[in-house]
């Protein structure tokens, strides 16, 4: 047997081992020996081999100590705890046992304890009927909530989370420290609060919620809350307008806020209005619309912001693909006024008005079924000095939404011996007037604003007609040249034409020397007046929206019944460039294409339908 010492002499290292019989007869005092028949380590002392004192014996339940004496320990492995040896047999100690769940001691003594490690609490055996119980109170989880609290009035939430114990308190928390304790909290269960609050002021949300049990444990879910209510739109979604490229556009959003607090808007992240509009934060969206190659429909989303709460809504606005259009939109030029045979009076028709007329050099149209109507020419239906009828104002033209006015008829001359005679009429310019032989037969026609001129008036003790008014000159008063007013000049078709001029007044006057004179048509195109000769009609207008020339009165005024000459039909003409497509007319227009370098040109002479392009 070997022997070592350390340095102090006191114990051997490398203790001997083996059974009670085995141990050495003679030892030296601080020998240390493993006994394997007790399985205890001892000790060689003066008075012979000692158990050391902290030698704790250990096995299972059937490795106890067969004879041991009151007091002695032994850990017990199959049970899992130390045990004591007492006059009542082996006792478990009140040491606490721990481990996870399935460490638990299989056989436990009602009363016994085990730190759950898994769980993170300690657990009490209760018995059979209810297992092992954790005995520490439980810090409480918030999870959510569900519910409205509003500023003004508070309200209700209902606190989903773990752990709540009867007691239990709920609180907000501002994010600047402001603390609202709930007026009263309901525990539901283990998972769910019911909490009711007063008003709350919206202006340190987002809240965090508070749940506090008995114990002082808390639990608490941060910026969670909030209580001012989002903004109500007002605005339906979907389409705010359509609207032609490049006009200029304004158009509004709105929502509300029951707390009445003020509402801000502006495009929602990654959203983009069309450029040239922006967004007020007032609700206001408004500027140019950009110049586009076909119709857009823009989309964008609009959020409505009240305090922390925002609420956000898609709008559209869509954008007509316009087209640059030259227009020349020319009504119907009134007929001249008939004379009626009478009395032997001088007095011959006034010439008629020319036809209203509207030009643009350019305008961004949106040409989709764009309807078209052109205006007949005034003509005269009498057939004699009692029957047939009489003269006509034109007709009036339109072209998108515009509306040219169409002349206005000659008086009639020797007007009170025929029912058919009527004075001059107004249109986009007036017809000229006659020697009175009525109420008000003398007066010229009137004309309409920015579309023509007056005719010319009866002039006293002459019976000349009046010349028609024209589209940029009135007529002159009947007996000082009877002319009809000139008209407008355009290139609109690629050649110089003149439109709209007013037709000559009628010869009446016995003043002028001989027979053959009488009032000229307006730019040489209004139908000229008729002379004073026996069955003298006023001539026809040979060009688009001219008057008709006023009837002549006859010799010496007791000539049979002359006929005013007819107005001609108006036009309406429209140039674009060709880059645009073609048109596309629909039936009922009666039309041509004139030829102009760069453009395509369509002369519309007659009918009602829609061009689109």
């Amino acid at each position: 047997m070997s022997r070592a010492r350390d340095l102090a002499g006191i114990f051997n290292l490398n203790p001997l081992s083996g059974t009670t019989a085995q141990r050495p007869a003679t030892a030296e005092v601080g020998d240390i020996y493993y006994n394997g028949t007790i399985g205890k380590t001892q000790i060689y002392t003066p008075t012979g081999w000692q158990d050391m004192a902290s030698g704790i014996p250990f096995g299972n339940t059937a490795g106890r100590p067969s004879s041991p004496s009151i007091g002695q320990p032994y850990f017990n492995g199959e049970l899992g705890y130390q045990e004591v040896y007492t006059n009542s047999g082996w006792k478990h100690l009140s040491g606490i046992l721990s481990g996870d769940t399935a460490g638990r001691p299989s056989n436990p003594a009602v009363g016994q304890l085990y730190s759950n490690g898994e769980l993170q609490r300690l657990e009490l055996y209760s018995g059979p009927a209810y297992g092992w119980q954790n005995i520490v109170a439980e810090t409480p989880g918030v999870t959510g909530y569900t519910g409205t609290l509003k500023e003004n009035s508070g309200g209700t939430i209902t606190v989903t989370g773990t752990n709540f114990a009867s007691g239990a308190t709920t609180t907000l928390v501002g994010s600047g420290g402001t603390e609202y304790v709930a007026t009263s909290t309901t525990v539901n269960n283990l998972t769910q609060i019911s909490a009711t609050f007063g008003p709350i002021s919206g202006s340190e949300e987002p809240y965090d919620i508070k749940v506090t049990n008995p114990s002082n444990l808390y639990g608490v879910y941060y910026d969670i809350l909030t209580v001012n209510d989002s903004p109500v739109w007002q605005t339906a979604a979907g389409s705010l307008g359509t609207f032609s490229e490049l006009s200029n556009i304004s158009v509004s959003v709105s929502a509300t806020d029951e707390e009445s607090d003020s509402i801000t808007y502006s495009l929602a992240s990654e959203s983009s209005l069309p450029s040239g509009l922006t967004l007020s934060s007032s609700g206001v969206i408004s500027g140019t619309l950009p110049d586009i190659t076909s119709t857009t429909t823009y989309s964008f989303t609009i959020n409505a912001i009240s305090g922390q709460q925002t609420s956000s809504r898609l709008f559209t606005i869509t954008s007509l693909r316009t087209v640059p259009v030259e227009y020349l939109i020319v009504a119907g030029g009134g007929a001249g006024g008939d004379y009626f045979q009478g009395g032997g009076y001088n007095a011959a028709g006034g010439g008629g008005g020319a036809g209203g007329y509207i030009y643009s050099s350019s305008s961004n149209l949106l040409l989709n079924s764009t309807s078209i109507s052109v205006g007949s020419a005034g003509v005269s239906t009498a057939t004699s000095n009692t029957s047939g009828g009489y003269a006509s104002n034109g007709g009036n033209s339109t072209f998108a939404g515009l509306t040219s006015i169409g002349g206005g008829k000659g008086a009639s001359g020797n007007s009170s011996v025929s029912a058919n005679a009527v004075p001059a009429g107004s249109g986009g310019s007036g017809g000229g007037g006659a020697r009175p032989d009525a109420t008000n037969f003398n007066l010229a026609g009137g004309n309409t604003s920015g579309q023509g001129n007056i005719g010319g008036a009866y002039n006293s003790g002459d019976g000349d007609g009046g010349g028609g008014g024209g589209a940029t000159a009135a007529g002159t008063l009947g007996g000082q040249g009877s002319q009809g007013g000139a008209g407008f000049t355009s290139s609109i078709t690629g050649s110089s034409s003149v439109y709209a001029a007013g037709g000559g007044g009628g010869k009446g006057s016995s003043s002028q020397s001989g027979f053959s004179w009488s009032g000229s048509g307006g730019s040489g195109v209004g139908g000229n007046g008729g002379t004073k000769q026996n069955n003298s009609p006023g001539g026809n207008a040979s060009s688009y929206g001219c008057g008709g020339g006023g009837a002549g009165s006859g010799a010496d005024g007791n000539s049979v019944f002359s006929k005013g000459g007819n107005g001609s039909s108006g036009v309406v003409i429209i140039a674009y460039p060709d880059i645009y497509p073609i048109a596309t007319i629909s039936a009922g227009l009666t039309y041509d294409q004139p030829s102009r370098s760069g453009y395509r040109v369509y002369r519309f002479t007659a009918g009602s339908g829609t061009v689109t392009v």
